[in-house]
């Protein structure tokens, strides 16, 4: 028996969904991916921060291959670590076939040092801002400002994450080892197509991505010892507003927004993240094997089936990281300091 042309294609298209839809499911239990950790930059002794603009080879899925941009040959950037009242000197080199402006969002700083839109980098030149850090423990993040051009290029891995440091962070009992109970998670929706590829031009103001990546890959999980963990949770997508759960029903203990550590811990049993903004949270592994923090909706039957013929923009995955203890002590395993700043008000801000 042939089939005419409209059939051929239906079928072809319910096989691909009826893939698609086992993969996800079983990708959705059964995260496989290590979450990738930016390697990390610190500036000791006034010694600059290097900061090289480049494009690299990457896959997306483990198979296939393209060509993004990266910063030090990282996807995303490197974490840079600075101290406050400390003043860092950042070495742009850019080797990319596009002039780029670059900017650190959250500094605070005047625009004229920093203001990353007033100063383009050309194709093969550099740039080596000094910026005084004169403000206290928070969680930040550099990237591309370019006209026109911004989350084109945000998007393709021009970002990264930026912590200072204070005195009275470090004399707080929680959680700073980078990597190991303090982890930057940088989360950002994109549209991938059929063979995994990013598209990466971005010709609408508000875009939404179907695909959700952390440290960019898809559902990745971490390994950590039994006790506190620290996230910092930045959302770099261009319009995408999320609201995250722990799959066990227990609350986030917040402890920084975008101004930096707040006064008092706060408890909250779903955590809300607009476009940009910086949260930090600490959640107790201590008593806990395997837990797993969720975001969006699935996919419908609906959005799969567009899927095959065009990029969906709907939340193909609920799982958005899985965090998994071993048997281990970790280093930080006591009760949360109850004060952590004095005489801060930016509790939400």
């Amino acid at each position: 028996m042939s089939l005419s042309r409209s059939e051929f294609f239906f079928v072809m298209g319910l096989i691909w969904f009826l893939v698609g839809v086992l993969n996800s499911a079983f990708s959705n239990g059964n995260s496989k991916t290590l979450l990738p950790i930016p390697p990390l930059l610190e500036s000791r002794f006034g010694q600059p921060i290097f900061l090289t603009l480049q494009e690299i080879h990457r896959s997306f899925n483990g198979k296939y291959s393209t060509d993004i941009l990266s910063i030090n040959g990282s996807y995303p950037g490197p974490t840079v670590k600075v101290k406050d009242r400390q003043d860092i000197k950042l070495i742009y080199s850019n080797r990319l076939q596009e002039s780029v402006s670059m900017t650190v969002s959250g500094l605070k700083v005047l625009g004229k040092k920093i203001e990353g839109i007033k100063r383009t980098i050309l194709s093969g030149a550099k740039w080596s801002p000094v910026i005084s850090i004169r403000q206290p423990e928070a969680t930040l993040w550099y990237n591309a400002h370019t006209k026109e051009k911004m989350y084109t290029q945000f998007y393709n891995g021009l970002l990264g994450m930026l912590i200072i440091e204070d005195m009275n962070t470090q004399n707080l009992h929680i959680p700073n080892h980078y990597g190991i109970d303090d982890f930057p998670i940088i989360i950002q929706d994109n549209l991938l197509n059929n063979f995994y590829y990013p598209i990466s031009k971005l010709d609408r103001d508000h875009f939404l991505g179907g695909t959700l990546i952390m440290n960019g890959v898809q559902n990745p999980y971490i390994e950590v010892s039994r006790g506190w963990i620290r996230l910092r949770l930045l959302n770099s997508s261009n319009s995408k507003r999320y609201i995250m759960k722990i799959s066990d029903g227990r609350s986030f203990c917040m402890i920084a927004s975008n101004q930096g550590l707040l006064a008092t811990p706060i408890s909250i049993s779903e955590l809300s993240l607009s476009p940009g903004e910086r949260r930090e949270v600490l959640i107790d592994m201590v008593k806990t094997a395997k837990l797993t923090i969720t975001v969006g909706i699935s996919a419908s039957f609906i959005d799969h089936i567009k899927s095959i013929f065009k990029p969906s923009v709907s939340v193909v995955s609920q799982n958005m990281l899985t965090i998994k203890a071993t048997g281990l002590m970790s280093l930080c395993v006591e009760d949360l300091p109850t004060q952590l700043v004095k005489d801060r008000r930016n509790l939400l801000h």
